[in-house]
């Protein structure tokens, strides 16, 4: 629901609010990212998956007795290992390319 609500919300923003895009730095970026379909729109695709392959494998944060459940995690913890490491390094490049493309001074 929270990803619905913040699609639904930014589309509402982007043809009624557009000027509130150009308040700060993150949202000018957003806004960017949002009229940018190719690629940037991959990197609301990466964090979306993460979002969903962090509650298939379940919170590393969990409650002691519901132990038991976490069956499914400890089968396949090196595949999620493996997961996690190419989103976080697809991630980081991706960050890199928008930021590069976006022209934004880092230092």
């Amino acid at each position: 629901a929270v990803w619905a609500i913040a699609i639904l919300m930014n589309a509402w923003a982007v043809v009624f609010y557009p000027a509130a895009y150009a308040t700060t730095v993150p949202t000018q970026l957003l806004y960017e990212i949002i009229l940018t379909p190719y690629p940037y729109w991959a990197i609301i695709v990466l964090s979306g998956m993460g979002s969903f392959l962090s509650i298939r494998f379940g919170d590393e944060l969990m409650d002691v007795l519901h132990h038991h459940e976490r069956d499914f995690f400890h089968s396949h913890q090196f595949k999620h290992e493996l997961i996690v490491m190419a989103f976080f390094f697809m991630g980081l490049v991706g960050y890199y390319k928008l930021v590069e493309a976006l022209g934004v001074d880092v230092l």
